[in-house]
């Protein structure tokens, strides 16, 4: 991982939602009004988890809160969904290395050929309408499509780490403390 400079953080910080979390120590809104003086700070203590290929425990504990999928669905389990909030700075650092993360994958070409999210130019939208073109074009073939389609409920509890730190490795060209700050990133979360 790549230290960041104060101009990209700064950017990050200005153009982040104003979403409170009860665990930031100071409101997003502050840090937003006081980036001058904090910046210095903020900065460092990305760079040193990068560095140091450790994301810190404090940094993984979220504060899930149950919300209604939908505003008049009944009061039932089943109806709710879990919304993590995690610390601001927690969410900087994540941001931070997720660009890094995609410019690397990018840059050497690594990123499978359909993939649409974490892509410029590319969305939910580009994915169906080349699953659109796709079926209109075997359609005019005379040819029958068959349409899988998964919805994965909480994906992230569903992958196997050890599998994903091992494929990021191997496939993707992570190593060294790049690798360490993910599997520390993976681990220990609350």
């Amino acid at each position: 991982m790549e230290p960041v400079t104060p101009d990209y953080v700064r950017k990050f910080i200005v153009n982040s939602p104003n979403k409170p979390c009860a665990s930031d120590p100071v409101p997003t809104t502050i840090v937003k009004d006081c980036v001058d003086v904090l910046l210095p700070v903020v900065t460092t203590m990305i760079n040193l988890s990068l560095k140091d290929g450790f994301f810190p425990d404090k940094w993984k504990e979220a504060l899930v809160k149950p919300i209604l999928k939908k505003p008049n669905a009944d009061l039932e389990f089943k109806n709710f969904r879990p919304v993590s909030n995690l610390s601001f700075l927690s969410k900087l650092t994540e941001k931070a290395v997720s660009h890094q993360m995609v410019h690397h994958m990018t840059t050497h070409d690594l990123m499978p050929v359909f993939q649409s999210a974490y892509r410029e130019g590319h969305s939910t939208e580009t994915a169906l309408i080349k699953i659109r073109n796709d079926i209109l074009m075997n359609m005019n073939n005379q040819e029958v499509t068959l349409l899988v389609l998964l919805d994965l409920s909480a994906a992230f509890d569903t992958i196997d780490h050890t599998l994903l730190l091992r494929r990021l490795q191997s496939r993707f060209g992570f190593k060294g403390t790049a690798l360490a700050w993910l599997r520390s990133y993976l681990s220990n979360r609350f």
